[in-house]
């Protein structure tokens, strides 16, 4: 009786975990909520709020650019061109503002900080950037200051000669110029989102050390003119996202709402290694100057960066056009995957599908716009100039929810086998233009703005009880507010909660969490983990454990989250 009643047991756990989906890895439906709530092996998601350490919770802060730096001379600028009004289009200039703020004293963990600005790249190449004291980027020698004492750090790849005072001193930093070339359509406004962290490589530097004085400066040089204007642009913003701790719900106001426009130049490929169709996958290039013969697809993708928010319930995506020349060779049905979701005419073969294609639309309005816009293009192998409009394809809200997973992967089957795309990701350098299929992405977006609660004993200042002694202390730490923050397709960041100091160690894998990490003997309340070397769009179990200085340890149940693609 006890075999049979443990056989039925497995094979219902393994029912469970084939209802999971997450035996094999493969992804689950997003959740784009704040994070406080993954979904949970066992516990049906429940969170242990209540507890007397109280709860974490993500808080986005969003301050405004103040136009120029009014405390620096000429001489404190890191550039030499003219200083320009945020607004004012020239060339060969720099245009310094900044951030004004109260940064919390307590009860405050900064988890990342962003800065968004509209500009756009030229054919040139060399825009540069200047945060704090940090000066990144590829700019001309001649636009380099070699007098300012704000400048700390000299980490740009110098165009011309540097020598002197302006030279050099650490590790060329060209993130500022390598994300434009890889992502951006050139001399097009775009909104520039750009991780502070990135602009800091090559020096000791965190974001901390830049953002916890109250104050931001920012100077864009060379070409890098700032827009402002209110049709198409906001002031340039600095977003932070970082945690607090209280025990009731925190008291939050809506942000002023701020405009988005970006596009996006394509990648060749996908970005989860696993072609939507088998047999012959061609990149745009390679597509244009093959010639169509039998059943063949065509995979490319996007990078799409939103503002990144605790929550996106105030992100609006109010336009999302793929603009792209084409050849439709025949007349025989055509599909299109889109990040898993299959739409294809009457009568096209499926089955060279993979499982990347995780679903086929029935929706019928999707299917109908999918059809009259294949049916408008001539079937003689013409060139086409077509937009192809995401939102009226799948509507807004699946669309922002696919944006949200991180990469935007296309692939085109059938006698459509020729889309046009020059020059090779890999193969780009500065000065060489890639031509489309080109991402056209517009929209608007809020925060939620929630208050710090005054806590001068909370968990992230280093607070909670202290064990007493080991004789009598037999309670393992209680484990609180689990939670997976900074998803990537390649790594996590898991954080929570102990009642009393304790150790951190985590532990995580596909069909459960067989790979645990080197414990980190720090005794603390607040416990942040990085989990890295994962694989995109997989569905991972994990847990934590965390153990006093009497050797008490606790072990959190069982959770899940999902890496992006």
């Amino acid at each position: 009786m006890g075999r049979i009643a443990a056989t039925i047991k497995i094979l219902l756990l393994l029912a469970y975990c084939l209802y999971l989906t997450s035996c094999d890895g493969k992804a689950e439906a997003l959740s784009t909520g704040d994070y406080l709530g993954a979904p949970t092996i066992g516990d049906g998601g429940t969170r242990t709020d209540g507890s007397p350490s109280g709860q974490l919770y993500t808080v986005t802060r969003i301050v405004e650019a103040t136009n120029d730096i009014p405390a620096w001379t000429a001489t404190d600028l890191p550039f030499t061109g003219p200083r320009r009004a945020l607004g004012t289009s020239a060339t060969d200039s720099q245009w310094p503002f900044e951030f004004n703020y109260t940064y919390p004293i307590a009860n405050y963990e900064l988890g990342d900080a962003r800065l968004l600005v509209v500009t756009a790249r030229d054919s040139s190449d060399t825009e540069a950037i200047f945060v704090d004291g940090v000066f990144t980027g590829r700019p001309p020698s001649s636009m380099v200051s070699g007098t300012s004492t704000q400048i700390q750090h000299r980490n740009y790849s110098c165009v011309g000669t540097c020598s002197g005072a302006t030279a050099p001193n650490g590790a060329a930093n060209t993130y500022f110029m390598d994300w434009a070339l890889s992502h951006y359509k050139i001399s097009t406004p775009n909104t520039f989102d750009i991780g502070i962290i990135d602009l800091l490589t090559s020096t000791s530097l965190t974001i901390k050390n830049l953002l916890d004085d109250g104050v931001f400066r920012v100077v864009t040089g060379d070409d890098a003119f700032v827009q402002t204007d209110t049709a198409t642009a906001s002031k340039p913003i600095l977003i932070m996202e970082g945690f607090t701790v209280s025990k009731t719900a925190l008291t939050c106001t809506t942000s002023p709402t701020y405009k988005m426009l970006n596009t996006y130049i394509h990648n060749d490929g996908n970005s989860i290694s696993q072609p939507a169709f088998g047999g012959t996958v061609l990149t745009p290039s390679v597509s244009w100057s093959t010639a169509y013969s039998g059943m063949r697809s065509v995979e490319f993708f996007y990078d799409p960066r939103l503002p990144k928010l605790s929550s996106y319930d105030l992100l609006n995506i109010t336009k999302a056009d793929i603009v792209v020349q084409l050849r439709r060779t025949n007349a025989n049905p055509v599909a299109i995957v889109i990040n898993g979701i299959g739409i294809d005419q009457d009568g096209f073969d499926r089955g060279p599908a993979t499982v990347a294609v995780e679903s086929w639309s029935a929706d019928t309005d999707s299917r109908t716009y999918w059809n009259n816009f294949i049916n408008a293009i001539p079937s003689n192998n013409s060139n086409q100039t077509v937009t192809l409009n995401l939102i009226s394809l799948l509507g807004a809200a699946k669309v922002k929810e696919l944006l949200l997973q991180g990469k935007l992967n296309i692939a085109v089957a059938g006698p459509i086998a020729n889309i046009f795309g020059a020059g090779d990701t890999t193969t780009r350098t500065y000065g060489v233009s890639v031509n489309g299929p080109d991402l056209v992405l517009e929209g608007n977006y809020a925060a939620q703005i929630c208050e710090i609660p005054v806590n001068p004993d909370s968990p992230l200042d280093g607070g909670g009880a202290v064990p007493g002694d080991c004789l009598l202390d037999t309670a393992s730490p209680n484990i609180s507010s689990i939670q997976v923050v900074n998803i990537t397709s390649n790594s996590a960041r898991v954080q929570w909660l102990t009642n009393e100091s304790s150790t951190s160690q985590e532990g995580h894998g596909i069909t459960g969490p067989t790979t645990v990490s080197t414990e980190n003997t720090s005794m603390v309340t607040f416990h942040a983990m990085d989990i890295t070397g994962l694989q995109p769009y997989k569905y991972y179990q994990y847990n934590v454990r965390s153990k006093d200085s009497c050797g008490n340890q606790s072990v959190s149940g069982t959770r899940s989250f999902r890496t992006l693609r």
